[in-house]
């Protein structure tokens, strides 16, 4: 709820995708959880309380264990992102906060065609880099390699012992056959790589495929290793389909002032929305309108026992393994008491949702994807799971 409409945000949980083919007989494993840095001014309290609804418009099954909200209060003059991404190689994402107060843009940015694109990155404006010719074969595959050269002003290394790179954007996921599909071509997909120019002129490979947007628009950030001397370019090159927003340095710090709010869940409630109305932008930006819904839609739905519309709150309330589950055209209505305090004066106040669950998909080649089960669990289960389960996982839907 953003003060006069429930507006879109982005998705989330792409990272916990089951049953994502990566080859014949090969599925990539899950990660059941994520942690969403809500825009600044993309909220605003409604009769005390911040309201959420976490839809699924595709042709999909979301399984959701355990929803918080936290507010972090920050004093003037620092920002904060998330230690969040799709990880390939590279450092394993925590989730965690990361505050800033220094930060370095780039001052030219050229891609692999010699375009100067220094407008499109610059800012968090939905307007990114153009990745150059699609391969009309695979869904989010380039022809090429899309490699977006940063150029700064001075030498990034004095910034701060503790660099890293932040970035906006979003990508085009690919679909098990797709991936099934390119194996079978030969055709392999990169994740992005960065390389940094030191003081001798030398490009030198900093991270392997380190990951990249989980999906619709976000920011992500990955830390640094120590770069080399003199540094003054970044280079990201990948043949995935990735959309850079916005790309800059910052030295994290720590910061003991910081506060931690957690804000109580105070209602859950599953129901059958219908379907928001999708367009589709330039650079195939996503957008979904909640007032122009459609009661249905041309989606199949996965065969299984689904949570009965109501009150969910007892399944959402703490990660146990007993799963909230909706499918195409339904979501879960999530209402979080507000902060009883105002942040003190001149400090920004930044709202994170963490989320836990999977969801799955219908592909052909997607695991087991025309079915609900087997259900997903972490290992989580207490005495109360199986009681959860059966009470409020009745309703039938599907063949």
């Amino acid at each position: 709820w953003d003060g006069e409409h429930f507006s879109f945000v982005t998705d989330f949980l792409g990272v916990g995708g089951m049953g994502y083919a990566v080859g014949p007989g090969e599925y990539a494993e899950p990660r059941p959880w994520e942690s969403v840095l809500l825009p600044q001014g993309s909220i605003r309290p409604r009769d005390g309380r911040i309201l959420l609804k976490l839809a699924e418009p595709m042709e999909e099954a979301a399984y959701i264990d355990a929803v918080r909200m936290v507010a972090y209060e920050v004093p003037p003059g620092w920002f904060m992102t998330l230690d969040e991404r799709m990880q390939i190689l590279g450092p394993a994402p925590t989730g965690r906060p990361v505050v800033y107060r220094r930060s370095a843009s780039p001052v030219a940015a050229f891609n692999e065609r010699g375009d100067d694109v220094t407008a499109a990155i610059v800012g968090v404006d939905r307007r990114a880099a153009p990745v150059g010719e699609l391969d009309r074969r695979f869904i989010g595959r380039l022809n090429g390699e899309h490699i977006l050269t940063l150029q700064f002003a001075e030498a990034l290394n004095p910034l701060g012992r503790r660099l890293v790179l932040v970035a906006d954007g979003w990508v085009e996921y690919p679909y098990s056959s797709t991936s099934f599909a390119a194996w079978q071509a030969g055709a392999a997909t990169r994740a992005p790589t960065l390389e940094a120019r030191g003081g001798d002129g030398a490009w030198t490979v900093v991270l392997e495929q380190f990951g990249y947007p989980a999906g619709m628009p976000r920011q992500i950030s990955v830390p640094l290793p120590r770069l080399p001397a003199g540094t003054t370019a970044l280079r990201l090159r990948s043949n995935q389909e990735i959309y850079w927003d916005r790309v800059i340095v910052v030295a994290a710090e720590v910061n003991r002032q910081i506060i931690r709010r957690d804000l109580d869940l105070v209602a859950a409630r599953v129901a059958q929305s219908g379907f928001a109305r999708r367009t589709t932008g330039p650079e195939r930006l996503p957008r979904y309108d909640y007032d122009r819904r459609a009661p249905l839609w041309d989606a199949r739905v996965q065969s299984g026992f689904y949570t009965e519309f109501g009150e969910a709150l007892e399944l959402v309330a703490a990660a146990d393994d007993a799963l909230a589950i909706f499918g195409p055209g339904e979501e879960i209505h999530l209402e979080f008491e507000t902060p009883t305090e105002d942040p003190p004066d001149g400090w920004t106040r930044f709202f994170v949702l963490e989320t836990e669950g999977w969801c799955k998909d219908m592909d052909l080649y997607t695991q087991d994807g025309a079915t609900l089960e087997p259900l997903p669990a972490a290992g989580r289960a207490s005495s109360s799971t199986a009681i959860l389960r059966s009470k409020y996982n009745t309703r039938w839907a599907g063949r």
